[in-house]
């Protein structure tokens, strides 16, 4: 079953981005299959859905996914979730936070 428009992306991305924070990762990307128009397999919604969280377009592949026979451009976008300095710490693991 669906679950659309119930805060549950939004909780998962916080989380997420919560803990990259904590590993000192400064960039999130997001690659998403795009359709030059709406069909009943996908929408522009996980796009505006992206650009709802900060997220911004960096770039554009056309006509690279094919699925149900059909073809679709995929989508980069990007969101800094920390600052980039001079002097940069190492990533954290996972594990060791």
């Amino acid at each position: 079953m669906m679950q659309k428009r119930k805060g549950i992306g939004r909780l998962l991305y916080d989380r997420l981005e919560e803990i990259l924070k904590k590993q000192g990762i400064l960039n999130v990307n997001a690659c998403i299959g795009y359709p030059q128009i709406d069909d009943e397999y996908l929408t522009k919604d996980s796009v505006h859905f992206h650009e709802r969280l900060g997220y911004h377009m960096v770039g554009t592949f056309h006509q690279c996914g094919y699925k149900f026979g059909r073809w679709y451009d995929m989508v980069w976008m990007e969101k800094f979730i920390g600052e980039h300095t001079k002097n940069q710490a190492p990533v954290i693991l996972y594990k060791d936070i």
